[in-house]
């Protein structure tokens, strides 16, 4: 199979290929269904994450300070960033499981992939951090959420639809895609801290939270799972844990559109386009590149939760 464009992309930034064992994850591992050709899966799960690591720490001059403040880090900022990093990783866990793979559009991979995200964190940070960034995790779908809440006569909100599913969720997941996904996330995740992308702390906080979601998306696989519990509903309008949740769901979803784009055209390309000696529509020229092919809706922008 061809090499998923994702991939490529990744490889220019390490300047060399990612250090995958065996076969191309992408094949076990999708990064998203492709709903112009049949539902087929495509793209790599794997490269996806790590950009959007990458993206995340990109981003992480304009967002670092006001998110260590929102979180209240105090003077533990660096192990808190580190924690609020793992989103990047976290965000996607729930396409590793068969029924997403299987292309069964009943299953939610944000719902899953929220409520994996905080029982993995709560083994590694207080259980309010854990919850406020599986918020984060949930919303970072909402462009898809809203576009049903338009069309449904079921949904009369965003956070009805992103709290709803069909009965409880219960999913599965394949064992060895499992154990294949970590050990190639654990290589990569070696990869980019000697490229010093991420500094050895991020690096152990990382692969500590990596391996406690495989381990919670093996333990909860075929249970009956209430996202309403789960995520603790009704905390989630409480602005103590809302108003932290929406500032790093904003630069997780930034940084996942971001990494996105590189099944198309990687975003820092097209901005490499734009002919800054046309000052009087460079804003044009920028938006008119971004605007092709992805579609945003910010949340924080919409007044009625």
């Amino acid at each position: 199979m061809d090499k998923p464009s994702e991939c490529n992309i990744l490889s220019e930034i390490l300047n060399e290929s990612p250090r995958c064992r065996g076969s191309c994850s992408a094949k076990e591992a999708p990064s998203y269904i492709d709903g112009k050709d049949d539902l087929t899966p495509r793209g790599c799960l794997l490269a996806h994450l790590i950009l959007t690591l990458i993206e995340m720490q990109r981003a992480s001059p304009h967002f670092k300070i006001p998110l260590n403040d929102l979180f209240m880090c105090g003077e533990n900022a660096d192990y808190c960033w580190s924690i609020l990093l793992a989103s990047s990783i976290l965000h996607d866990v729930g396409k590793l499981v068969d029924e997403y793979i299987a292309r069964r559009n009943y299953i939610l991979h944000h719902q899953i992939s929220a409520i994996i995200g905080k029982k993995a964190l709560e083994r590694i940070t207080n259980n309010s951090t854990a919850l406020k960034i599986s918020y984060a995790i949930l919303f970072h779908h909402e462009a898809l959420d809203w576009k049903v809440v338009y069309k449904s006569l079921l949904s009369f909100s965003y956070l009805q639809r992103a709290l709803s599913s069909t009965g409880k969720i219960i999913y599965t997941v394949n064992q060895n895609r499992l154990n294949e996904f970590k050990q190639n996330l654990y290589r990569i995740l070696d990869q980019i801290s000697q490229k010093h992308i991420i500094t050895q702390f991020q690096h152990r906080i990382l692969t500590e939270t990596s391996n406690y979601a495989v381990q919670e998306l093996e333990n909860n696989q075929r249970f009956a799972l209430n996202i309403t519990r789960e995520l603790n509903a009704a905390k989630i309008r409480d602005l103590k844990y809302l108003t932290p949740a929406l500032a790093l769901y904003r630069l997780l979803y930034l940084s996942d559109n971001r990494a996105a784009s590189a099944r198309d055209q990687y975003w820092l390309r097209l901005i490499q386009q734009v002919d800054w000696g046309q000052l009087d529509n460079v804003a044009w020229q920028i938006s008119n590149f971004l605007a092709k092919k992805y579609y945003y809706i910010g949340l924080s922008s919409i007044p009625d939760l």
